[in-house]
């Protein structure tokens, strides 16, 4: 009986991170109730979700699903998955992040490992995905980096006619004067 509820769980881990492009592997450590639920809505409204799970089974499901870590994300403690496509993965990120940052004990969150847009990441890798900018971000440094030089010609250009006229009027100033 106990083999079959396994595989079950196992199944549902498989559902989760199928075709998921952010899956992130926590350590969860004295978190509160209160704490875990205000956790999860805030990922929760990221469009990711956070699924507690015994890390013999989510180890189990990530193999069947393809996604292979490295035996120091499976050492001690709870794990959560954090799943998601890569957008509200970065976004539930910055919320778990913007979660520790009141704490001022120990920190209850860890990243451990994570596969992003095709790769495996380390936990020192993984726990910089808070810090990477979003799509619109994205966007719009995109549009500074292509805006900018078109500026800054328009600019220059403007500044040859313009510079040229102030050097006349001072010529003509000087003439009037003598």
């Amino acid at each position: 009986m106990v083999s079959t509820i396994n595989k079950w769980i196992v199944q549902e881990y498989c559902e989760a991170v199928k075709d998921k492009d952010g899956v992130v592997l926590l350590s969860m450590e004295g978190l509160s109730v209160e704490e875990a639920l205000g956790l999860r809505n805030s990922v929760r409204a990221t469009g990711a979700s956070l699924v507690m799970g015994k890390k013999r089974l989510v180890r189990v499901a990530l193999s069947e699903s393809g996604i292979e870590f490295d035996d120091a994300a499976w050492e001690i403690g709870n794990c959560a998955l954090l799943v998601g496509d890569a957008e509200s993965a970065i976004g539930a990120s910055k919320a778990i992040e913007a979660f520790c940052k009141p704490q001022k004990t120990e920190r209850k969150i860890t990243y451990r490992a994570a596969y992003f847009d095709g790769s495996v990441m380390p936990a020192s890798e993984a726990a910089g995905i808070a810090g990477m900018p979003d799509k619109n971000t994205l966007r719009s440094m995109l549009c500074g980096a292509l805006n900018g030089p078109g500026r800054q010609l328009a600019v220059l250009l403007k500044e040859v006619g313009a510079s040229t006229a102030r050097c006349l009027q001072a010529r003509a100033d000087q003439e009037d004067a003598a």
